[in-house]
C-alpha cells in the first residue's frame, strides 16, 4: 500500500476485521409418533437466500445405538406453505442415496445402513419457511430422530428460525431438541417451550407447563 501527497500528517493503518460467522448449523429433534399424535412437525425459516439441506427422519437407524422402541418406517415430507416440495420414504432406494450418504459423513451425521427404512433428502431450497412433517403409516407409533443439517454453511444464506410441534409425555416420551452452534463467536439465541398459548391458536390437549432445561454436549449440568 502506498499514500502519497503533497505534504501533511495522515496516519495509514491496515487492521484485521474479524466477521461474526457463528450460526446454527444442525438442529435435531428426538420425539415419539403415535395415533394419537401421527405427525411430529419442525418448522424452520431460510433467509438471505437459497441454501442445501439434509433433512433426516431416523428411526430404524437409531437401533445401531441401542435404542428400542422406534418408529418402524419413518417418512418424511417437506413443505413450503401448503405445498410438498420433496419427500422421501425409504432413503436408499432414492436415485441421489449415493449423494445423501456423502453429505451425511461430510456433515458428521453417523450413517443409516443402505437398506434401512429410514427417510432422507438432500435437497436445496429458496429463502422462505418451511415444515419437515414425519408420519409412519396407519396406527404406528415409535421414536424418531429428525435431523436438519446446512450442508452449505458458507453460504450468506442461513437459517434464522427452527421450531418442533410434538406431543410430550414422560420417559422416552420427552421432547428433545439438539443444535450445533458453528463459528468464532458465542451466538444469542432466543429459546422457547409454548403449551398454554397454543390454546389461542385453537390448539386442544397443550402441555400445561412446560419447563425447559439447555444441556452443552457431554455435561449433566443444565447451563440454563
Amino acid at each position: 500500500m502506498e499514500v502519497r501527497g503533497a505534504g501533511g500528517v495522515v496516519r495509514s493503518a491496515i487492521a484485521r476485521v474479524e466477521v461474526n460467522t457463528s450460526r446454527i448449523v444442525n438442529l435435531s429433534i428426538r420425539s415419539t409418533v403415535s395415533p394419537s399424535a401421527p405427525v411430529l412437525t419442525v418448522g424452520f425459516v431460510v433467509s438471505g437466500g437459497s441454501k442445501s439441506l439434509l433433512i433426516r427422519g431416523a428411526g430404524p437407524g437409531l437401533g445401531q445405538f441401542g435404542l428400542s422402541g422406534v418408529l418402524a418406517d419413518p417418512r418424511l415430507a417437506l413443505f413450503a406453505a401448503a405445498n410438498v416440495v420433496a419427500n422421501n420414504d425409504n432413503w436408499g432406494s432414492a436415485a441421489n442415496a449415493s449423494e445423501v450418504a456423502a453429505g451425511a459423513s461430510r456433515l458428521g451425521a453417523f450413517a443409516l445402513p443402505a437398506a434401512s427404512l429410514d427417510a432422507a433428502l438432500l435437497t436445496d431450497v429458496g429463502a422462505a419457511a418451511y415444515s419437515a412433517q414425519i408420519t409412519g403409516g396407519a396406527n404406528a407409533s415409535g421414536i424418531v430422530l429428525v435431523e436438519l443439517y446446512d450442508a452449505s454453511a458458507a453460504a450468506a444464506a442461513r437459517l434464522v428460525n427452527v421450531s418442533a410441534r410434538s406431543f410430550v409425555g414422560t420417559g422416552d416420551g420427552l421432547l428433545v431438541a439438539g443444535f450445533v452452534v458453528d463459528g468464532n463467536s458465542p451466538r444469542t439465541l432466543l429459546i422457547r417451550a409454548i403449551g398454554p398459548t397454543l390454546a389461542a391458536f385453537g390448539v386442544g390437549g397443550v402441555l400445561v407447563d412446560p419447563k425447559i432445561e439447555i444441556f452443552a454436549s457431554g455435561s449433566a449440568t443444565p447451563v440454563a
